[in-house]
């Protein structure tokens, strides 16, 4: 392939073909939502919605820049697996419907600086009553809802921030790229399937992973 030097970056030193094609859409969007956007600072708290190719990218950096990361998923497994990338909490939004009340018990009734939700849909106001007064959310994905029926009232009297997040620019992923060699943070992927089972990746996408799916070309 051949593109112009402009359209390209430096891969991370530690990493594989396979580990350096997961940054540019999942890693960088977490990025950007983390420091771009949220300029989050060490202590400072940080709710990641679910475990999958993005979540997962955020737990790891938003741990490396000093962060307390509360995760939530329907999955116990996916929870411990997260705190071991660095979460310090986890709440099973299947065992906790309202789950926004966890979080703000694990926040001291204040809520989280900043909520990257991947949901959408009308959870977005639980995201909003587990963010704190002036919290700011990255709505990255809709995996419940492309629309939803949202409460003003919540909204206006914390002062919530809610901005759409889509990728970033190239200066952010030159800058994210130095910060994962100086960190040695390597991505999560779930699995490697050859492009012959093409197929079975995308099934095993719509399953749910934990972390990324990757295909290899050759």
């Amino acid at each position: 392939m051949i593109i112009h030097e402009d359209s390209a970056v430096r891969a991370p030193d530690n990493m594989s073909d396979e580990e350096a094609s997961t940054l540019p859409i999942a890693a960088l969007t977490a990025w950007y939502s983390l420091v771009d956007y949220g300029q989050i600072k060490p202590g400072e708290t940080v709710l990641v919605q679910g475990t999958g190719g993005v979540s997962i990218f955020a737990v790891q950096l938003a741990a490396a820049l000093g962060a307390k990361v509360i995760v939530t998923s329907s999955n116990d497994a996916n929870l411990q697996a997260a705190m071991q990338l660095g979460a310090v909490s986890g709440v099973n939004y299947r065992t906790h419907p309202q789950w926004h009340e966890q979080v703000l018990k694990l926040t001291d009734g204040k809520g989280v600086d900043l909520l990257l939700d991947v949901a959408g849909g009308n959870g977005l106001n639980q995201s909003i009553a587990a963010t704190k007064a002036a919290g700011k959310i990255a709505q990255i994905g809709f995996l419940t809802g492309q629309t939803t029926e949202l409460g003003l009232m919540p909204l206006i009297f914390r002062q919530t921030t809610i901005r759409g997040i889509a990728v970033a620019p190239r200066s952010s992923f030159d800058r994210m790229n130095a910060f994962l060699n100086e960190n040695q943070i390597r991505p999560v992927i779930d699995k490697v399937y050859p492009f012959e089972e093409a197929r079975q990746a995308y099934e095993h996408l719509a399953r749910g992973a934990f972390g990324k799916v990757v295909i290899k070309i050759a």
